[in-house]
């Protein structure tokens, strides 16, 4: 049978249901041909020819009527003729339903929408879905401003509409027919965000760009397009690679300058330095070393709220995220710690708990050279780690050239001495792999690990990594940090869905940490403003207008606590 008519046939039939009906109804009028064939002579004295027999069973299974072979002189004829009637018409009945029944659904299934119900303003236009746009959206839920979905694939378009219908609008349209880009609104957008490959990104820029004010964000995989897109009319042209590979090398490296976790919104903001005020506010993620003297010891024989009034608000520990931490939590390797406190504070509390004490150069190996890999050296370079590249070419760094999956390369690639390896392959599982054979050969080394698909996370971690980056999770926050900049920074993404954020009290009259809390359902961790800076507010400390206030909770709680303090 040829492929054609075996897709023909997998179209008509497909139903493994239909088959086994198919198959018994086949089966049905055979027995009972043979059946007639023998019993209606002897019932009917009426001898039947083959052909005879198939045509009456044929007639009763249909129930069209039997002309005139009626009337039947037999009791034992008028049963044989019901059961084959009932039995077969009982499996024409299951055959039908499952023959229509997928076409029948086409039918009925509702084309995705072509347009907004109604018109837009202030909105946000995301073009092109998948990974990265679900977690860009999910970032964007917290605010109350419209989101608009366009896609050009129907069946992503009617993906997006059964998982967001009540969440965002949707439109299906061709990128290159203006009025799709009618449609969406995208003359009213305050945002346009491009999330498809460089050539139609171009392409898109180009039949928008004199349609619209709003800002155009480019997400590219390859940051070498950056200033022909730009030069199309982006504004902002951002790779998830980049900001990943930038992530993966801070979490290797304990500098105050680099410790922000600031990392969501901008990897430039925010830092921990000479320049910032001894008293401001800062939330600060610390990986603990191997040599760190802190290993081994409790939170609250660290006691880090009583001697330097520094809260710890979660932490990481072999993959697993601990959102209430306890006294009795202990630390150890596997452990990165998020610590808010005053700058000075902080300064003090890592250079006397958490500095890590290994002689030696710190080597790391990073396996994988391309965009992630390529940032993940740089970061570390720049702080001082010696760094060695295993990749399949030649490299104008100290390189390995081979597969980063096997034990020889690992090895010349001085694995065993390292301190450090960052796994960059764009192939999860070859990322896995390496992580497992690392893991052997230097159960101290830490593991920085990349990722591409959810479902690898935790499959990297049982494989050994210390952390793990998902790249287009990185970035939709990297996105979503340039849209809200002017509403409220989101400090960090927590794996349950919850969120880390700072707001400005806007408008309205000052009120207390306690009122906000309630109203909103949010948890205040801190708050700073008129000289102040205060960590663990309690409930009557007083929130006055221009203050930043830093809060933990899920999406709802966040959008009310947005819309509270900004007076609405």
């Amino acid at each position: 049978m040829s492929g054609t008519d075996s897709g023909f046939l997998a179209t008509l039939l497909p139903d493994r249901r239909l088959h086994l009906s198919l198959a018994l109804l086949f089966g049905q009028v055979i027995v009972y041909t043979v059946l007639v064939h023998a019993a209606f002579p002897v019932l009917e004295n009426r001898p039947l020819s083959w052909l005879e027999a198939l045509f009456f069973v044929v007639e009763t299974i249909t129930t069209v009527g039997y002309g005139e072979m009626l009337p039947f002189t037999s009791q034992a004829t008028v049963l044989l003729v019901m059961f084959i009637m009932v039995t077969g018409v009982f499996n024409v009945l299951m055959i039908v339903p499952v023959m229509l029944a997928p076409y029948i659904a086409a039918l009925l299934q509702s084309m995705p929408p072509r347009r907004t119900p109604f018109e837009l303003e202030h909105h946000v236009v995301i073009i092109g879905y998948g990974e990265l746009t679900r977690a860009l959206v999910e970032s964007l839920m917290i605010i109350d401003v419209a989101v608009v979905i366009v896609e050009q694939d129907e069946k992503k378009a009617r993906d997006v509409l059964r998982r967001y219908r009540r969440d965002l609008h949707v439109v299906w349209g061709d990128y290159n027919d203006p009025a799709t880009w009618s449609n969406a609104w995208v003359e009213n957008a305050d945002n346009i965000i491009i999330c498809e490959k460089e050539r139609t990104t171009a392409t898109i820029i180009l039949g928008i760009r004199e349609k619209t004010a709003g800002r155009i964000i480019a997400v590219v995989d390859d940051l070498s397009f950056d200033r022909y897109l730009r030069y199309a009319g982006a504004e902002y042209v951002l790779s998830p690679k980049n900001s990943t590979g930038k992530i993966l090398a801070r979490h290797a490296v304990l500098r105050p300058d680099v410790d922000t976790i600031y990392e969501a919104i901008s990897l430039d903001r925010m830092k921990i330095s000479k320049d910032s005020p001894a008293s401001s506010l800062k939330l600060i993620k610390v990986p603990i070393m191997e040599g760190c003297r802190s290993t081994g010891k409790s939170l609250a024989e660290l006691a880090l709220f009583e001697r330097y009034g520094i809260e710890v608000l979660f932490f990481w520990k072999a993959g697993s995220f601990v959102m209430h931490p306890s006294g009795s939590d202990t630390i150890d390797t596997s452990t990165m710690l998020f610590l808010l406190g005053r700058t000075n504070e902080l300064n003090t509390a890592i250079e006397s708990e958490f500095r890590a004490d290994v002689p030696g150069e710190p080597l790391a190996v990073i396996a994988g050279y391309g965009d992630v890999g390529r940032a993940a050296f740089r970061e570390l370079t720049s702080s001082g780690i010696t760094g060695v590249v295993i990749d399949k070419g030649e490299q104008d760094v100290a390189f390995v050239i081979g597969d980063a999956e096997k034990e020889p390369v690992l090895k010349e690639a001085h694995i065993e001495d390292a301190r450090f390896l960052i796994v960059a392959v764009n192939d999860d599982n070859v990322n896995i792999f390496a992580t497992l054979i690392a893991r052997n050969l230097n159960p101290q080394l830490r593991i920085l690990a990349r990722a591409n698909e959810p479902a690898s996370i935790d499959k990297l971690y049982r494989a050994g990594a210390d952390y793990v980056a998902l790249l287009p999770t990185i970035g939709g926050q990297v996105v979503a940090g340039i849209v809200l900049s002017d509403i409220v920074q989101v400090l960090l993404d927590l794996p349950n869905g919850q969120k880390v954020v700072m707001k400005h009290l806007m408008k309205g009259s000052a009120a207390t940490a306690g009122w906000i809390a309630r109203k909103s359902g949010v948890r205040i961790i801190g708050i700073e403003g008129g000289g102040r800076s205060i960590i663990r507010p309690a409930d009557g400390d007083r929130v006055e207008q221009g203050d930043a206030i830093i809060a933990v909770g899920d999406i709802p709680a966040l959008k009310r606590f947005i819309r509270l303090v900004s007076g609405g």
